[in-house]
């Protein structure tokens, strides 16, 4: 029997590690909207990678959705289901480095899994009104999509006690957040 040598591991020494913030500025701001407009009522990752969200019973999908994210998913408080997918625009360089086949696949995968993408550019920050109406109607879809498709699971968490989120009508601006 025949094996391949496997190269060596790189000694911590030789591997050269820079950190750098996870979100830019203006990202951060947007999560602080966020959590300013649902009062903390949602969990808020940022960049979660598809490969955490969705399960695929093939390798060759599985590896289609590995190494991609999307900038930020909303998760239910109670049962931690992913609710809404955010896909926040700004002109960052390191949004104009990721490439519009990239994105177009997280948002299609996505939306066959049922879960909303609302598409934030950064300007939307400072338009409150605009912000809850396009998050409430997204929630609300979600809700019918999961109503539709009820598993036994669900019924730990009846529709009536998860159907809203609270939304922080009275926050002038996010950037105050």
């Amino acid at each position: 029997m025949l094996t391949a040598a496997l190269p060596p591991l790189p000694t911590p020494s030789a591997v050269r590690a820079i950190t750098s913030p996870l979100l830019t500025p203006n990202e951060a701001l947007f999560h602080a909207c966020l959590e300013n407009l649902t009062q903390y009522a949602c969990h808020i990752q940022a960049k979660p990678r598809l490969a955490e969200v969705l399960q695929h019973e093939d390798l060759i999908g599985f590896q289609r959705i590995c190494h991609r994210h999307i900038d930020f998913l909303v998760y239910r408080r109670q049962d931690w289901m992913p609710m809404i997918a955010i896909e926040f625009e700004d002109s960052s360089a390191e949004k104009a480095a990721r490439k519009d086949r990239d994105r177009n696949l997280a948002i299609e995968v996505l939306s066959a899994a049922g879960i909303p993408i609302l598409r934030v550019h950064s300007r939307e920050i400072q338009q409150m009104e605009t912000l809850m109406h396009k998050f409430s109607a997204a929630w609300q879809h979600r809700l019918e999509i999961l109503a539709s498709t009820s598993t036994p699971q669900d019924s730990y968490f009846p529709l009536e006690d998860r159907s809203t989120v609270p939304l922080n009508a009275s926050a002038a601006r996010c950037a105050a957040a």
